[in-house]
């Protein structure tokens, strides 16, 4: 049985205080183009009561394509959540991956999720992800801080400059190349996916595929796609995600960027000084990103001024689907250095 529309933005306003629209969970669960979803879900006397929800979603290891299972929705009613109900749907989710024949499974948690999930699910902690932050405007956080509007924003002017003297954000186009705005991957994609599909041990297959799902066909979400390309060829030599988010305070969250790992770092510069350039343009007031320190994009994030904020970033955590006969060697999957994540690859929407 599968939790429905309807059960499942019930569910997520009651829990998470989110109210998504039917066309979200047709997109997530149903059209997703890995495969349809491997949710484990609890009913009691007729009624859905929760579920562990979980998206096929396919990798890349070693040069091995793999169908692996993203943890995600966990979502139990109130009056519900009790263990035994966890690790039922639990073992239920584990069932299901063997059917649907899933290598492994892996997730995003907080650190306490992250902690229980370990010691009574059977998974294997990878490392947390760091969370670089960077301030493009300093008035919202001097306001906090003074409590003086007319002030901070007087204050906020000379501060502004001195980060960008220190951490400029020029854009240099390398010579023969240019910058795009993407409308909906194409076959392009493909061919840059095969050039740099070995950079990391494990990676998420980034073909023109699942781009266009998880970016183009999201309902309600608009992603800025930017790609910098070959002028003469249009070949994409890398590409970048971009998303607005208004909540507290403005953040421009750079979702995904994908660049050559082995060649200079040109085109991971270029992108990420585009990126910022359009987050001043939208007035965001932090630019925010995922990366793990290994990255061949860390080094440029921070020599853009970004900086690791402690304890704001997710945990990755792994489990082979069939412990005694592992897919993927428990002791190459959970070092950190052979994964290449960002936030796009989580459920973050």
């Amino acid at each position: 049985m599968e939790s429905d529309d309807t059960t499942l933005s019930h569910l997520s306003h009651q829990i998470l205080g989110v109210t998504r629209e039917r066309s979200f969970w047709q997109w997530k669960y149903r059209q997703n183009p890995a495969g349809t979803a491997l949710s484990a879900v609890a009913v009691h006397h007729g009624t859905v009561i929760g579920q562990i929800g979980a998206i096929p979603i396919r990798f890349l290891v070693e040069g091995s394509e793999l169908r692996a299972a993203q943890e995600v929705d966990m979502l139990i009613d109130k009056g519900h959540r009790r263990f035994d109900v966890y690790y039922r749907l639990a073992e239920l989710r584990n069932a299901i991956d063997k059917k649907e024949g899933i290598a492994f499974k892996y997730g995003f948690a907080i650190e306490a999720t992250s902690q229980i999930a370990q010691k009574t699910l059977g998974f294997q902690r990878v490392g947390p992800i760091p969370r670089l932050v960077k301030v493009l405007n300093s008035e919202p956080f001097l306001q906090r801080k003074l409590h003086l509007r007319a002030f901070s924003r007087l204050l906020a002017f000379p501060v502004n400059t001195v980060l960008r003297h220190f951490y400029p954000t020029k854009i240099t186009v390398p010579p023969g190349a240019q910058m795009r705005e993407v409308k909906r991957f194409d076959e392009r994609f493909d061919t840059f996916w095969s050039r740099i599909k070995g950079d990391y041990p494990i990676m998420t297959v980034k073909d023109c595929r699942y781009l266009n799902w998880r970016y183009v066909d999201i309902p309600h979400l608009h992603y800025t796609i930017i790609a910098l390309e070959n002028i003469r060829t249009e070949a994409v030599l890398g590409f970048v995600v971009l998303y607005e988010r208004y909540r507290d305070l403005p953040v421009g969250q750079i979702i995904d960027i994908v660049t050559p790992r082995e060649e200079n770092a040109t085109v991971t510069r270029t992108l990420l000084a585009q990126a910022l350039n359009h987050f001043h343009q939208k007035g965001m007031a932090l630019a925010a990103c995922w990366m793990f320190s290994h990255s061949h994009v860390f080094p440029e994030l921070v020599a853009l001024g970004f900086r690791a904020r402690p304890g704001k970033g997710r945990e990755l955590i792994f489990r082979n689907v069939n412990p005694q006969e592992p897919a993927v060697s428990p002791s190459f999957a959970t070092r950190t250095e052979h994964w290449y994540i960002t936030m796009g690859d989580a459920d973050f929407y």
